[in-house]
């Protein structure tokens, strides 16, 4: 082991024991003493939409490209798709779309599309996170901030990406084992473009977003902490999740 290795293993184990272990502690304590929202509607399935319409623009650690190729005026049309093929392939379902970009009015006016439009691009510690370099710290805290504002209480969550959308190999029913459904790319690695969990399962969702904080702030990707802190017994994998897009940074075709 090299002199800058075991420097660099020593302080990643300093930052473990006097930030990562203590604020999971303090995640875990303070779950203990949370109170489900009460007068939201009770609903079947709800779609929740992470969207970043404005994006401030610059590269991210997890990418070697820019942060987006599209325009405003592209990413409202894709997560307009997003919306239409929701209301499509799951009839009845209500949307939220959390959008936290830097303006919060969207072209085509693409808030009135959805059963709740939430923004916190507002929010100092959300504007920080989105314009940082770290996209899963940003989207862990448009999360956090938005479900404070849910209106709907659901018996089934789904997390879709925006500008994602459900494709032709999307069946619900795949979706009726497990507390939490997922994809995983790898044994330590979930997709995030789609998943989904039970009502159940909304505070251990809730715990496991903010749990991955401090490693999401040294570069950690939030579908590795989130399949580090969701417990597998309590997981459904699928091999086919039935979404498709476009990367944001490279034009890919995505089919997951």
């Amino acid at each position: 082991m090299t002199l800058k290795n075991l420097i660099s293993f020593i302080l990643r184990q300093v930052y473990r024991i006097f930030f990562v272990w203590p604020f999971q502690l303090v995640v875990m304590i303070g779950g203990l003493f949370e109170k489900q929202p009460a007068g939201r509607e009770m609903v079947e399935y709800c779609f929740i939409i992470t969207s970043v319409i404005y994006p401030k623009q610059g590269k991210l650690i997890q990418y070697d490209g820019p942060r987006s190729i599209f325009s405003p005026e592209e990413r409202a049309k894709q997560t307009q798709q997003t919306i239409d093929s929701i209301y499509s392939r799951v009839p009845g379902a209500k949307i939220i779309l959390v959008e936290s970009g830097l303006q919060e009015n969207l072209p085509f006016e693409l808030e009135k599309k959805v059963d709740q439009y939430i923004y916190v691009g507002n929010k100092k510690l959300v504007r920080w996170s989105c314009d940082s370099k770290q996209k899963s710290l940003g989207e862990i805290m448009m999360l956090y901030y938005a479900m404070k504002k849910f209106k709907f209480s659901a018996d089934f969550y789904f997390k879709i990406s925006g500008r994602y959308f459900l494709n032709e190999e999307f069946n619900l029913h795949d979706w009726e084992e497990g507390e939490f459904v997922l994809q995983y790319i790898k044994e330590d690695y979930i997709c995030t473009r789609l998943y989904g969990f039970r009502k159940s399962a909304y505070s251990i969702w809730k715990s496991a977003l903010l749990k991955g904080i401090p490693l999401t702030m040294v570069a950690y990707p939030i579908e590795n902490t989130l399949a580090k802190y969701i417990p597998r017994k309590k997981v459904h994998r699928l091999v086919r999740l039935g979404v498709s897009g476009i990367g944001a940074s490279s034009s890919e075709i995505i089919k997951d």
